[in-house]
């Protein structure tokens, strides 16, 4: 990820110092879709409803062939990725409903919905829409991360005070079901790494996702990280409407699904355990400098 990153800034911030043109009618401002050799990419007249009209039902055929055409080895190894892991949601949705509580309730969900929103961010960025895909899969890194962290009934640490207060402890996935506001999702990457030895989570895991939310956060907020993905590298100063496939941006797409194939490897191997608990693969809870405030 650090190689990507320092990659793609460089390319980001070498796009950027070319202005881009823009105008208020259709002779100004040119939408673009992917550029397919030989025939001229599609255009629409975004001033016209009718076009914007076809456009919102386009399937983005154009690029998601291209996608197709450059990424099919690593697109085939994130489907198998992903395949391991929805046969899994079999036995833990089977050992949630045995239990049937709210703890195992929101595991469940949880798991389900990081993979679902792994799949519908993929989908994304296949049809070019990478802001919008980056954005969804910050919420599967803090899905991940408060799957891990609903796996326990025992008291885990939310919050963390001053050195002269002690931390305050409370059975997250009760703070989850009331809505706390400790419990909301952008806090969870760090909660685990405060409990990940309760937890039995490796500190490598806990650092993965920490990395993946930082570089996610780009794609969240507008930006140049934003701009730049709307503009193809190599053809500054042409926006795309919708999406794009740009190959000037191959590695960087690459690095998206291995990504995505590596996080479907730090979720949960939950194995359908009953009690949907994953506690047994640590080792002994870090004991706290002073006696914790239960919340």
């Amino acid at each position: 990820m650090a190689i990507l990153l320092g990659r793609f800034d460089a390319l980001r911030y070498a796009a950027l110092e070319r202005p881009l043109s823009m105008g208020c009618g259709p002779a100004q401002l040119r939408f673009a879709t992917q550029r397919m050799p030989p025939m001229p990419p599609p255009t629409i007249d975004a001033t016209n409803p009718d076009a914007l009209l076809r456009e919102l039902f386009d399937d983005d055929r154009w690029v998601k062939d291209q996608f197709a055409a450059h990424l099919s080895e690593p697109l085939r190894g994130l489907c198998e990725a992903l395949a391991a892991c929805f046969r899994l949601m079999g036995p833990l949705n089977d050992a949630a409903n045995r239990v049937n509580t709210q703890r195992t309730a929101l595991v469940a969900a949880f798991v389900f919905g990081v993979l679902d929103d792994l799949v519908v961010s993929t989908k994304l960025l296949l049809t070019g829409k990478l802001p919008a895909s980056g954005n969804l899969m910050r919420q599967v890194v803090e899905g991940i991360a408060m799957s891990f962290l609903c796996s326990t009934d025992e008291l885990l640490i939310i919050e963390t005070k001053t050195k002269n207060r002690p931390p305050v402890m409370a059975r997250y996935w009760e703070k989850v079901w009331g809505e706390d506001e400790r419990a909301q999702g952008y806090r969870a990457v760090g909660q685990l790494g405060l409990n990940a030895v309760k937890l039995g989570v490796a500190a490598g895991a806990v650092e993965q996702l920490r990395r993946a939310k930082k570089y996610y956060n780009g794609f969240s907020h507008c930006g140049t990280t934003t701009i730049t993905n709307r503009v193809p590298l190599e053809e500054v100063g042409v926006f795309h409407l919708s999406g794009l496939f740009d190959e000037a941006k191959l590695d960087f797409y690459i690095a998206e699904l291995d990504s995505r194939i590596s996080l479907c490897r730090v979720l949960p191997p939950f194995n359908g355990a009953p009690d949907c608990d994953h506690d047994t693969a640590g080792g002994p809870p870090a004991a706290p400098a002073q006696q914790a405030k239960q919340a």
